[in-house]
Parts: C-alpha cells; structure tokens; sequence
C-alpha cells in the first residue's frame, strides 16, 4: 500500500457532502488534526468524509466492484457493447486486471480516514469524552463495511486499525496479511461497538447516515458468511438468527424505522431515495465539484433507455430472465426485455424505435428493421435496469448520474433471517420471510418443504430479489457452489467462446500485483 498512504497524514482532504442536502459538510483542504478535531463540528465534518470517500470522483472503481461482486456466474453474460466485464465474467482475470487495484485503492483510502476520525474524535470534545462515541461508531461501521469487502474479495489482507501519523509508521504501511479469522474478529468488534453506540435510526438531517438497525443488519451478515466457506463456522448461523430477529416484526421495525415497501419499483426512484426500505446506501449527486455522479446507470443500462449513449458493458442471459413469473414485477424492473429508443440515432436505432430483445438471436432487435441492434458479430445478454430510468441532469459528465448507490435493503435482511433460520431447522418459520419478498414482488408464493428445498427456495430468491446489488458472488462463494456455477455456463455466453474451467484459485480473487511489488510482506493468494 506504500504508493498509496504517500499522502500528508495529518491533512484531511477535500471532503464534500455524500448524501445530498442531509449530510452537508464544509471543505477542507489540508488541515491538520487540531484544527480539524477542535470542536464537535469538525468532528461531523470528518466522520462525514468517511461517507464521501464511499463515493468521491474516481468513480470507476464502483464500476469496477460491480463487476467483481456480480459477474462470473452462470446468468451473466456480455452487454451490447461486449464485456466491459471481461475478464471477470468468464474468470479469465490475473493479478494485474485493473479492477483489483481500485477497489482494493479505494476501501484502504476509506480505512484511513475512519482510522483517523477513531483515533482523534475525543479531541473534540475535551472533558465530555463520550459525546464522541457514536461518531466513532460511525467511523468503526465504516470501517468494518471496508474491511467486510476486502475479505470476501481477497481472503485476509493487513489490518490497519491504528492512524498512520507519519511515513515512519513502516509497520503500519507495510503491515503484512492477517488471517481472515483476525480480519473478521476485527469486523464484529467494530460492528457490535457500532451497534451499542449509535442512535436507533436517524431522520431529517442525518438521514443517510447508519444507525444501530444499519449495524445490526450488518452483523447478521457478517455472522451468516462466516458461517459458510471459508471459515464454515456454522454456530453462526444462530447468531445470525439472533441479531436478525431483532430487526423483524411490526415492534422491531418500527423501532429501527425499516419496512418492505408496498411497490418494488419505488424503492429506486429518485424522488424516493434513503426510504425506509434502504438498510445502507452512498449518496451521489452531480453539482460544481462533483460532475461526475454515479457511472452505473451509464455503464448497466442498454443504450438509448434514457439518454441514447449509455454504453452497456454488462448483461444478463435470457435463462435468468426466465427465472421470473410472468406476474413478478421484478422482471421486467431488473432486466430490460423491450425499451424506447431516446436521444440521438445510433447503432442503426432512431428515436422512438422499440428495441427489443430476441433471445434466438442473443441480441436486441430494432423492430422497424428488424436488424440486430449495435452488434450482430457476437451474441449478448439483456441489460440489467434495476436504477431509476431517469435521463441524466443537465451539464452533467455522460457517465453522470444522481443515483444513490444501494448497498443493503431491508429483503435481505428478510432472506438473509430466512436462510440462517433454514440452516438452524426452522424452516417451518423461515418460509413466510420469503413469501412476504414474493408477495411485495406479485409472486407466487412458495409452499412449505425440506431444509434443502427451503434452501434451494431462498439461494433463488435471493438473485431474484438482489441481483445487482454486490451480493450475487459472495453468496456463490459463502455456498460453495462456484464449481456448479461454472458447469451451468455455455461457451456462447462468452465472448470469443473462451471458458476457463472450475480451479481451487477462483474461490478468491488475487491480492493486486502493484500492491505485492509495493509491500514486502504482502503474499500472493495460492495458485495467483
């Protein structure tokens, strides 16, 4: 991490606000800590930079996590323009594939920060020390969330959980790879500080920011995947019942401020953005000094949905469309089977055209010609529409939208209860959870089984109702069914048709090469 901690330790850097008007901050540039930290202020001020840096300008590496989190299964595929996702996809991805490097740049950059609010907040509050606490709870979330990604992406990776003052903190900056064990104990000490620190839930003008019903989902998440591979700890799975439970039921949910929205496709709006249904989730927003916004809109939706040159660079195959009831109002929200061509003609589509998808051909079809849309060479997937069909505001970069980034709704905590109730043999009592996403979604509903159909019945429903939204591989590798995964997939899914077969390695995804060659003491994960 050398190259990236070469930076003034002691400054805070510009930090704007990260959730629209509810978290509003002043900027800084370069001041050092007792400047920062002299009053309760610039502590908001600082714990609020944690958030930005979940959603600050070099955007793509959001992009980039997508596609780690949500390709390499048998229902993705390429995107109209080919795949932006390639490698990932396909597994054909190697220690020097860029995407590694900005996610794994990025969550080191949030741990920083968080380290740095932790270690100083007291500061800003001499004698009335516990007046800092729920900031740095929010700091230990924050930080717990970063490290929950680096070990499900990469296995155990250098735990720094103390602020780096100075480039002499060598110990710090080279630290070498703890265990996944460490790494996770260290996850739920934030998590459960977290939990006994922050308020219930927030409203007005903190909306937005994670409460103690945020860190509690969190934890039953963390308990449920430490419960499956690697570390196969399956006492979790009751924990995971007991911190979840907590959240469900008319009381609980009133309490934490969570529900299941009446209308699935409400949940994305814009006009509706932070709603009750939104367990955590990082503001985006385009003005002066963040032009940019959110890039998936640009990069997932097939182009000409809402502004004409969106560059798809993910799809879907038409089996996991076929996954869906006629009647689940999921579908046609989470793919995009037929469309209205909007902005300017391109790739043989005209204004007002119906671009539709035909899954004979593996391509969308511009119905007044009836010729393949964008590209006939190769075959792809229908894109995935999961966001708020809103065109971009004006001004704004191509890749700018104003699209909160959704990392966690209340359905998975729904389903994630399901599974750690299954697993604990309650399915009796785990099957309504599932129906209820069923029911808001207009599907059918599901009738009671075994533990092992039950389980086959939520690992579906949980693509159904999540897919997008950075879950799809963690669950793969949590089950142990990435081999499985792979069988299930077609050469004509891939571009060029090149597949490359089940190994042990693909279970995890490389260190990134420029951090081995940065730090000493890092170590490759086996077989990379």
């Amino acid at each position: 991490m050398k190259s990236h901690i070469k930076i003034s330790v002691l400054a805070l850097l510009a930090m704007l606000a990260s959730c629209k008007g509810n978290l509003e901050e002043s900027p800084y540039s370069s001041l050092s800590k007792e400047v920062v930290f002299k009053d309760e202020d610039g502590l908001n001020q600082a714990t609020i930079g944690i958030y930005h840096a979940y959603t600050a300008p070099d955007f793509g590496d959001i992009s980039n996590r997508f596609n780690l989190t949500e390709s390499g299964h048998r229902y993705a595929t390429a995107g109209i323009l080919g795949s932006g996702a390639d490698p990932y996809y396909r597994f054909g991805h190697n220690a020097t594939s860029p995407a590694f490097e900005s996610v794994w740049s990025r969550f080191y950059k949030i741990i920083f920060r968080a380290n740095t609010v932790i270690a100083n907040a007291k500061l800003a509050v001499p004698g009335e020390e516990e007046e800092a606490d729920p900031y740095i709870a929010e700091a230990r979330f924050l930080r717990a969330y970063a490290y929950f990604h680096l070990v499900r992406l990469f296995g155990g990776v250098p735990l720094i959980l103390d602020e780096i003052k100075s480039l002499k903190d060598e110990a710090l900056i080279f630290a070498p790879r703890s265990t996944d064990v460490a790494v996770y104990d260290a996850i739920l000490a934030d998590l459960t500080f977290a939990e006994a620190n922050l308020p219930d839930s927030r409203g007005g003008a903190e909306l937005g920011r994670v409460s103690a019903g945020t860190a509690k989902a969190m934890l039953g998440k963390v308990y449920l995947q430490m419960a499956g591979r690697p570390l196969n700890r399956t006492e979790n799975y009751q924990k995971a019942v007991d911190m979840l439970s907590q959240l469900v039921g008319p009381e609980n949910e009133e309490k934490f401020d969570f529900e299941l929205l009446p209308d699935f496709t409400d949940v994305f709006s814009l006009d509706n953005e932070r709603n009750r249904e939104i367990v955590l989730s990082f503001g985006y927003f385009i003005n002066s000094s963040q032009p940019n916004g959110s890039i998936l809109p640009f990069n997932l939706f097939p182009s000409g949905l809402v502004n004409g040159d969106e560059q798809t660079n993910y799809g879907l195959t038409y089996s996991f469309y076929q996954l869906f009831e006629k009647t689940d109002q999921r579908r046609d929200f989470t793919t995009v089977p037929r469309y209205t061509f909007q902005g300017t003609a391109r790739a043989g589509a005209e204004p007002g055209d119906s671009i539709i998808y035909n899954p004979t051909l593996g391509n969308y079809v511009v119905k007044r010609t009836n010729a393949s849309f964008a590209h006939d060479d190769f075959k792809y997937g229908i894109a995935y529409g999961k966001l708020a069909r809103v065109a971009r505001p004006a001004g704004s970069a191509v890749q700018g939208y104003s699209t909160d980034l959704i990392e966690m709704r209340f359905p998975d905590v729904l389903l994630m209860l399901a599974e750690a109730l299954n697993e604990t043999g309650k399915s009796a009592q785990a099957l309504p959870l599932v129906n209820r996403v069923r029911a808001r979604a207009k599907a059918s509903a599901l009738r009671a089984g075994t533990v092992a159909e039950m389980r086959a019945a939520i690992r579906r429903e949980r693509r159904l109702e999540l897919s997008g939204e950075f879950n799809t591989v963690y669950d793969i590798r949590r089950w142990g069914t990435l081999k499985e995964e792979i069988a299930a997939m077609t050469e004509d899914q891939i571009v060029d048709n090149i597949l490359i077969p089940y190994s042990e390695r693909l279970e995890i995804y490389p260190i990134p090469q420029s951090q081995i060659d940065a730090n000493p003491n890092l170590q490759q994960n086996q077989g990379w």
